[in-house]
This record gives structure tokens, sequence and C-alpha cells, in this order.
């Protein structure tokens, strides 16, 4: 069953960011039988002779016919094969883009080639008016898993619990608790399921050369200076990620590269009260922003100033209100400033204090004319993010928790990075 919006017609206009030597181009049916005879090699007998005749299946001849306006192939300068990605758009889900099989040469993992193939999916799919990408992978394929969270995809919990005993030791989930979908793909046949938004990806790929290949080169920077602080505590700084990219690092990665030269800062620190990230922005952040670059600063803190010292908040919600109101106002002008509210936890008791706190922060950045996005309700309603406190240690979330932090944030950063003086901050933005 073909897609009936192919994803680009004619020649492949993949981005020049993949290694020297290699050049890549629409599969024909004819590339099957040598797609097919790299797998077993490639995977290294993974699964031994049920995954080899797994793989097989998943391959037959109709993706290389009905389904290449949407895939790539990847060859060595030699003409073998050296990767390749089958993609499709959903006929019977407008807004998603599905990726199917994607496979690399051994020899160049970790070069980049996988996420490049990725990135121009993602572009591809995003000019056709999906939103989202979705694949799967299989519950014991802990490499899949860590390249899939450290691209932006967030797995969707299913109702089987994947503990230590099931992944392999190298898991990206620090406490095994990743969860997958039961019999997915038949009996037996567990799946962890992917998705991501399509926010932001860049729009425009390099045209071809008359071969019909695109050979790699670098990509050039382009002439806006974007600088952008990040200043905050624990949830700024990622903490509790396996990726180590928490929501500041999965929203730069999503980021459009195209027509800005982004440089992100991150300066969260663990613990860090509102105060105490008041004393020290200047000396952190004004070194970092130059004159005649676009210079931004984002600020998201408040949780820590929550917690009980003794008897009394570590910091009183009005000396807390009282900060985030003199930051701002010594920030601006000169800086453009974007404010994250405080996400919840697990404590009910504590939560009551972070809401109270959400509202007056949104309240002072109305009256000062700065766009604040609130996360605090929706992520209250989410489960996903409760269960992804829950594997963790009830405050700070994995993966998956921080990808639906970033998705929050994504539309109001970019619409904050699109206006040139300062996004539209007559009121709250509800995340």
């Amino acid at each position: 069953m073909a897609s009936p919006h192919p994803v680009c017609q004619g020649d492949p206009m993949i981005k020049g960011d993949l290694p020297g030597g290699l050049a890549v181009r629409r599969p024909r049916a004819d590339d099957q039988p040598r797609v097919l005879a790299v797998l077993d090699d490639w995977w290294a007998g993974f699964g031994g002779d049920a995954g080899s005749l797994q793989r097989s299946r998943l391959l037959p001849r109709l993706f290389f016919e009905h389904f290449t306006a949407s895939s790539y192939l990847v060859e060595h300068a030699d003409g073998t094969v050296a990767a390749f990605l089958i993609g499709l758009l959903s006929p019977s889900q407008p807004d998603v883009a599905y990726i199917h099989f994607v496979g690399v040469d051994p020899a160049l993992r970790r070069h980049g080639v996988a996420a490049a193939l990725y990135r121009q999916f993602f572009a591809d799919a995003a000019r056709h008016g999906r939103r989202q990408v979705r694949c799967i992978t299989s519950p014991g394929n802990t490499i899949s898993l860590a390249f899939h969270t450290a691209l932006g995809f967030r797995v969707e919990p299913g109702d089987l619990t994947l503990d230590d005993r099931t992944l392999e030791r190298d898991s990206p989930s620090p406490q095994g608790g990743v969860t997958a979908h039961r019999d997915h793909d038949g009996p037996g046949l567990h799946r962890i399921v992917f998705t991501r938004p399509l926010t932001g990806e860049p729009p425009a790929a390099q045209p071809a050369t008359a071969s019909g290949t695109t050979a790699a080169h670098p990509r050039p920077h382009t002439s806006r200076d974007l600088r952008v602080c990040f200043l905050g505590d624990s949830f700024t700084a990622g903490v509790g990620d396996p990726t180590r990219l928490g929501w500041v690092g999965r929203l730069a990665a999503a980021t459009d590269p195209d027509g800005l030269y982004l440089t992100t800062y991150n300066l969260g620190i663990r613990r860090d009260t509102s105060t105490q990230i008041h004393a020290r922005w200047k000396a952190e952040c004004l070194p970092r922003l130059p004159a005649g670059a676009d210079n931004r600063l984002v600020l998201s803190f408040g949780v820590n100033d929550t917690a009980i010292d003794g008897q009394q908040p570590r910091v009183p919600l009005e000396e807390s209100v009282a900060t985030l109101h003199a930051l701002l106002t010594e920030a601006r002008p000169p800086l453009p400033v974007l404010v994250v509210g405080p996400p919840p936890g697990l404590d009910e008791t504590r939560d009551v204090r972070i809401r109270t706190l959400d509202a007056r922060y949104a309240a002072v950045c109305v009256a000062l004319d700065v766009p604040y996005v609130s996360v605090f309700d929706t992520l209250t309603a989410l489960p996903a993010w409760a269960a992804d406190l829950t594997v963790g240690d009830g405050v700070h979330p994995g993966a998956a928790g921080y990808q639906i932090l970033a998705d929050l944030v994504a539309i109001p950063w970019r619409s904050w990075l699109d206006d040139g003086d300062q996004a539209d901050g007559s009121s709250a933005v509800r995340g």
C-alpha cells in the first residue's frame, strides 16, 4: 500500500552532513537483494536464526518498489551498500511519518550517518505536513534505544516493564524502567515504541548533483550569531537523564539550523535557588554574550525554593517572586528573556507550593511583558510524566520526561527566537 504523498519526487536532496566518500540516492527494486545480503553481517547475528529470518521478512521487495520516494540508500565510493533508511508517510494517519527499517555499516557507526538520514527524513516529513515520526525497536536492542532517545524520541508507555534481566547491561535506563508494548507484532514479539514531534525541522535540502547523488561537505554557518544562556537549577542541567541531554539539549537539537548559528550555554546548577541564581547570573552570562551577537537568556528555576529547610521553605514565596522580578529588571534591556516555569514532582504537599509559585511567576512575567511558559498543570495531568518520575528519584524525570518537557517549551521557544526583539509576552504561555 503506497503513500499518496511521496516525500519528494525525483533525485534525493540530502543535506551535506555525511562523512566524505559517501553518496546517497533513492533505492530501487534491484537494491533489495543487496540490502538483504548485508543484514546478518551488520547485525552480527543478533537474535540468532530467528532474528535473521525476522529481519529479512521486514524488507520485502515492495518497500523497494513502492516506498522509494520516502527512503534513502547510502553507498561507498565503490558502490557497496553503506547505509539505508526505509520510511513512509502514513496514508491512514495524515500527521504521522514512520521509519520502518534503518541499517548502517558497522565501520561507519558513530560517524553520524544514521543521524543524518533521520534528520533528512524529519525535514522531508515536516515539509509534507507531518507532525510526528514513529518507529519501534526490539526490547533487547539497547543501542537502538540509546540512539533514538538521543535524537529526541520518547518511549511511549506500554504495558510491559523491562527490568535489568530483560535488557542488556548497557541499557540507557538508569533503573531499567523501560516500558514496551506486549505482543505488539504478534505473540511474544514485544516492542518499544518511539514517537518524536516534528517541531522546527529544517525546511530545505541541498540539490543533488547531475549523477543523482549528493557528495558530503560541511554545512556552512549562517550569518545570524544567536547565543542563548540557559540559567537555572538541576532541571536545566538535565539531572536524571541518562542521555545527558535534558530538555535544554533536546530543544537545541530540534531547533532549525537554517538561518541561524545557535550557541547554547547550559548554566544549570543542582540545588540552586532563585536567590543563588540571581547572585551569579551576571558573572556567568555576560562573558558568554558578546557585543554584536543576538544574545538571549532563558530562566528556569523555583522548585528548590519550595523545599522545606527546617520548618520553612528554603526561599519564602514573596522573596522568590521579588527575586524573579529583580533579575528580569536587570536583564531587560538589553537581553530578551524567556521564562520556563517550575515542573511538578510526586510530593503533593510540595506541589501545592510549586503551583502557587508558578502562578506568581506568571503574573510577574505578564506585568513585565516577558513570555512565560507554564508547564505545571500540563505535566500534572500527564501520567507519562509521573511514571517517569517514579522510576527515577521522584523529583527528576528520565529521558522520556525531559522529552515531554522539551515538547511543551518548543513552540513558545521558536516564537521567541523568531521575534526580532521579544516574543509576545502580553500573557503567560500555557505549555
